[in-house]
């Protein structure tokens, strides 16, 4: 390499493409010595200036036509344009010359992931372990690991993460991928004792107790959450993530004067986005405080007016207000921005009954119900409307649609038994109740809030009974 440069320094990389862009500016030839173009190529790949890599390629390549380096780059390049056959068609010549190194097989690791051909990215990843230096093995298995998720198959995807992670036991990004890979593979308490297990080696890692919190926080056990995050903010106090995520454990407790506080403190380390903005909404929401929950929601809607969390906090607003119509045109703004989202249909859906405006609110349980048949809410919301219009029969073809197409939601057995009892149907409504008690005891208590005159059927009192589960 030239001793004028050395290419990790950012000043000398920016005069060597200085002296670059000028030569190519004026048309001139000058001559760059190998290294100095491979450090020029990388450059031009890191700021993806593809323009800029293939010229320094093109006179790279008539300056040293047989630089291994350079022309592995010129694979590489290939391939970022989307040629993946000439790239792959290269490096296949360049291999029978050179069947032993290593960035041939990492480039073409790295075009078959382009190609979405996991297994022989993975393939080649693996060949290459065995012929570069060991430094360089936390990013191969990194990258291995990667593939593995993008087939879904996170238990091996751990297997090599937990192998990159011998080399950076602190990286937040590898340790952020193990969580998410315990995460993905329902194994949220095996997450948590190799986070607790990595913690007792090293009590100061704040990425461990970070994704320690995470794990808790996905198990819905909040207050363990909260003391994981403490720990990180006790190790480093701006460590922003967990401030954030302190707080959304606080609203799930429904603790929101605190989460309130905890956003706050949050701002002195980071400046807030259009989300925090909307969380710090739907606080004061909760807490009845509308004018602070409309400033919060606003403030977010000025810094993204395309998130439609916050134009559906408004409407949440208005409606606890009263003021359905004005609710109903916010929720709309919201369902434009995000038509995909089943939730929405179903809070306008609410609202149009509550404006006495059914038909349109069919409609939207209808589309909701299209979007996505397997949700919780859609038939039970659908048949309620039908309740509180009294058209109970109505009401049980949508329950019975219902199971259906959710055989293992109870709650729908339940609300088809009650509906049956408004029709005077007490032999039906009792074989749908006794299968929902059957399977899930607990759901019985939804009854007293749906129908509190259902124990006035001594039938139905003595069903629950029979079913109550047996006590030691």
């Amino acid at each position: 390499m030239s001793e004028e440069f050395q290419w990790n320094d950012d000043y000398h990389i920016d005069l060597l493409a200085d002296r670059f862009e000028k030569m190519i500016s004026k048309g001139d030839q000058e001559y760059f010595d190998s290294e100095e173009f491979e450090a020029l190529i990388d450059y031009y790949q890191t700021i993806f200036d593809n323009d800029k890599s293939r010229i320094a390629l093109e006179i790279a390549m008539q300056q040293h036509p047989s630089s291994l380096g350079l022309r592995i780059k010129l694979a590489r390049q290939l391939a970022s344009e989307g040629n993946y056959a000439r790239s792959l068609a290269m490096l296949d010549v360049i291999e029978k010359t050179e069947p032993n190194e290593a960035d041939i097989k990492l480039t073409r690791g790295s075009v078959f992931s382009m190609m979405n051909e996991s297994e022989k990215a993975i393939n080649e990843l693996k060949k290459a372990i065995l012929l570069v230096e060991e430094e360089d093995l936390e990013e191969i298995y990194t990258s291995i690991a990667f593939e593995f998720e993008k087939l879904e198959k996170f238990d091996q995807a751990l297997v090599y993460l937990k192998r990159a992670l011998t080399f950076t036991p602190d990286s937040d990004s590898i340790l952020y991928e193990i969580g998410m890979c315990f995460t993905m593979n329902h194994q949220l308490e095996e997450g948590i004792l190799f986070f607790q297990k990595h913690i007792d080696s090293d009590p100061y890692s704040c990425s461990a107790w970070y994704n320690l919190g995470l794990a808790y926080f996905q198990l819905e056990l909040f207050e363990k959450a909260i003391d994981a995050f403490e720990f990180v903010l006790t190790i480093d106090d701006s460590y922003f993530a967990a401030y954030q995520s302190m707080a959304h454990a606080y609203a799930s407790i429904e603790n929101y004067s605190k989460a309130i506080e905890v956003y706050f403190e949050s701002f002195e380390y980071e400046k807030p986005e259009a989300m925090t903005f909307y969380y710090l909404g739907e606080c004061y929401e909760k807490l009845k405080d509308y004018d602070s929950a409309l400033e919060y929601y606003n403030k977010s809607i000025e810094l993204d007016p395309q998130l439609p969390d916050p134009w559906a906090g408004i409407g949440a607003v208005y409606d606890e207000q009263g003021d359905t119509i004005n609710a109903l045109k916010f929720t709309m703004k919201a369902i434009g921005l995000d038509p995909s989202n089943i939730d929405l249909y179903l809070i306008a859906a609410d609202q149009l009954i509550k404006l006495k405006e059914f038909d349109k609110a069919e409609a939207f349980f209808i589309k909701a119900e299209e979007l996505d048949p397997n949700d919780q809410d859609v038939y039970v919301e659908y048949a309620n409307m039908f309740v509180l219009k009294e058209e109970y029969l109505e009401a049980v073809e949508i329950l019975r649609k219902g199971i259906l197409q959710q055989p293992e939601n109870y709650l729908l057995y339940y609300r088809l038994g009650a509906t049956l009892l408004f029709t005077k149907n007490i032999v039906e409504s009792l074989f749908f109740l006794n299968m929902a008690l059957k399977n899930d005891f607990e759901g019985h208590t939804d009854l007293l809030e749906y129908y509190p005159e259902i124990f006035n059927f001594p039938e139905v009192a003595e069903l629950i009974e029979e079913n109550k589960p047996k006590t030691e």
